[in-house]
C-alpha cells in the first residue's frame, strides 16, 4: 500500500483559509501533510480523520535558516500546549493540525493575522513578485517589438515563441495574483478592525491552466526542434532540458542543504548558494559551448536533414555547364513560421583561379518562408517587401530599388512582385502563394523562362520542403 504521495500544490502563498481547506479534506481522505517542497508537497498515509488545520507566517524566517529560531521553537512549544501539532514548515510558512473537535485558534486577532501576512508578503514575495512581473512585461514588450520589427527572423526560432509565452504567462499570473492580494488585504484590514478575519483565495485554475499551456508548448518546442533536422539544435535542447536546467537545481538545493546541515547562518547559506549558482550556471554554459564547438569541429552537425538536398537547384531550371556548386541549405521552423534558405554558386576559389569563368557560371539563392499561422501572412509578406527600404531612403528617387507588382499568372501565385529601379528590373522576385512567400535571387543574366517559373511554383510554391 501507498505510504506517501507527493502532490503539486497551487496555492497562493497568502492563501491562508484555502490552505487549511484543502488540507482538512486531504486528512478525511487519509493523508497528513508532512513536508512542503520547492513543487511537490509530501503527504504520509493515516487513518482517515477529521482534523482541523491552522496555517500561520512568520515574517522574520527565510529558506535559508539551518533551522528554526528559539522564537520559533518557543513558539511550537506553546502550539503544542494547546494541542495544535506543527505538520510542515517551510520559511515563513507553519503548518499546524489539531485532532480535538473545537480547538481554541492559534490566532484570535484579526488585525494581527493580517499584519502578520502583510510583513511576510512585504519582505521577500512582494519585491520579488514586482521585480519579475517588471521584467516579463520589458520581455514581452521587446518580443513585440522584434516580432514587428523582423518578424520572419524572430518567429522562425521554435525558441523565440515559447520564451515569449513563458514570459507571457509570467506577466498573467504575477500580475493577477498582487492585483489579487493588495485586493485582499485593502478589504482585509477594513474587516480586521471589525473583529472578522476576510477569507483569503488562490487562483488555481489559472495556474493549472498556466502549467498545462506551458507543457504543451514544451512539447511542441521540442516536437519542432526534432522535426527541423537540425542535430546541434536537437543536442542544445537535450542537454538544456535533462542537464543545464536541472543541474542549477541540484546544485541550489544541494548547497543550500548542505550548508544547513552544518548550522551556516541565513545570510552565510545564501551568499554562498548563490554563489555556487553563479559558478555553476557560467561552468555548465562553458562545457555546453566547447561541446558544440568540438561536435563541430568533428561534422557532428554537418548531416543536418535537407542540407544536401534543396527543392529546388540551378541544374533543375538550365543545363549550367559547371558541376563544382557550393550549395549551402538551412532550415528553421516553429509552431508558427517555417524558414528555407538555399543558395548556390560557385566556390570562392574559382574567383582567384579564373575570375571570368567564375561570372558566367548562373547562380541563384531562394528563401521560402512557410506561414502556419495565417494571421501572420500580411506580416511576413509586408517584411519581405519593405526590407530593404531603409538602404534607399537618403537616395535621390531615380537611384531608388524596390519590389514593383508582376504577373502572378506564370508563377501560380495569388501575387509577385519584381525587383525593380527607375530604368532597369532585376531577376529577384518575391511570388505569395497560398500558404508561403517565395523570395528567389537568380543571376542578374538570367533570364527566366516561362516554363522555370512553372518549375519554381511547382518545387518551391506547392512542393514539399526538408
Amino acid at each position: 500500500m501507498e505510504k506517501t504521495k507527493r502532490r503539486l500544490e497551487t496555492f497562493s502563498f497568502y492563501d491562508r483559509t484555502g490552505l487549511e481547506a484543502h488540507l482538512a479534506r486531504m486528512a478525511e481522505k487519509g493523508w497528513l501533510l508532512e513536508k512542503i517542497g520547492s513543487f511537490f508537497w509530501t503527504y504520509r498515509k493515516i487513518e482517515p480523520k477529521t482534523l482541523t488545520f491552522s496555517v500561520t507566517y512568520f515574517p522574520e524566517a527565510s529558506q535559508f535558516d539551518p533551522g528554526p529560531s528559539e522564537e520559533q521553537e518557543a513558539f511550537y512549544d506553546l502550539c503544542a500546549h494547546s494541542g495544535w501539532q506543527l505538520a510542515a514548515a517551510s520559511a515563513q510558512l507553519q503548518v499546524f493540525y489539531n485532532e480535538g473537535p473545537d480547538p481554541v485558534p492559534i490566532d484570535t486577532d484579526p488585525v494581527l493575522e493580517v499584519e502578520s501576512i502583510h510583513r511576510t508578503m512585504k519582505k521577500s514575495l512582494i519585491p520579488s513578485q514586482l521585480t519579475l512581473l517588471a521584467l516579463a512585461v520589458f520581455q514581452v514588450v521587446m518580443f513585440a517589438w522584434r516580432t514587428a520589427e523582423a518578424p520572419i527572423e524572430n518567429l522562425t526560432n521554435p525558441a523565440v515563441p515559447l520564451i515569449a509565452l513563458c514570459w507571457a504567462l509570467v506577466v498573467a499570473l504575477a500580475g493577477v495574483e498582487l492585483s489579487s492580494y493588495f485586493r485582499w488585504h485593502k478589504k482585509a484590514a477594513l474587516a480586521a478592525e471589525h473583529g472578522e478575519f476576510l477569507p483569503t483565495r488562490s487562483h488555481r485554475k489559472l495556474q493549472l491552466g498556466a502549467l498545462v499551456l506551458l507543457g504543451l508548448s514544451v512539447a511542441c518546442y521540442i516536437l519542432s526542434v526534432a522535426v527541423s533536422g537540425s542535430r546541434m539544435v536537437f543536442a542544445l535542447t537535450v542537454v538544456l532540458f535533462l542537464v543545464y536546467i536541472p543541474g542549477l537545481f541540484l546544485v541550489l538545493w544541494g548547497v543550500s542543504g548542505w550548508l544547513k546541515r552544518r548550522r551556516a547562518s541565513a545570510k552565510t547559506n545564501q551568499a554562498v548558494t548563490l554563489i555556487a549558482l553563479a559558478v555553476a550556471a557560467f561552468a555548465l554554459l562553458g562545457v555546453i559551448t566547447f561541446g558544440a564547438i568540438f561536435g563541430h569541429d568533428r561534422g557532428w552537425w554537418q548531416a543536418d536533414r535537407g542540407t544536401d538536398r534543396p527543392p529546388l537547384r540551378v541544374e533543375d531550371l538550365l543545363d549550367p555547364g559547371y558541376d563544382g556548386y557550393e550549395v549551402s541549405c538551412s532550415a528553421e521552423q516553429s509552431v508558427l513560421l517555417g524558414r528555407i534558405f538555399v543558395n548556390q554558386e560557385p566556390p570562392i576559389s574559382l574567383i582567384q583561379e579564373d575570375y571570368a569563368r567564375y561570372k558566367e557560371i548562373p547562380t541563384m539563392e531562394y528563401t521560402v518562408v512557410l506561414v502556419k499561422l495565417p494571421a501572420l501572412y500580411d506580416l511576413c509578406k509586408n517584411a519581405l517587401l519593405h526590407d530593404s527600404d531603409h538602404l534607399y531612403e537618403d537616395l535621390p528617387a531615380e537611384e531608388r530599388r524596390c519590389y514593383a507588382p508582376d504577373d502572378p499568372a506564370p508563377w501560380g501565385a495569388r501575387e509577385a512582385y519584381r525587383w525593380t529601379a527607375s530604368d532597369r528590373e532585376f531577376s529577384i522576385y518575391l511570388l505569395c502563394c497560398p500558404d508561403r512567400i517565395v523570395e528567389i535571387n537568380f543571376d542578374h543574366d538570367w533570364k527566366v523562362t516561362p516554363e522555370q517559373m512553372a518549375l519554381v511554383a511547382e518545387r518551391l510554391g506547392r512542393g514539399e520542403l526538408p
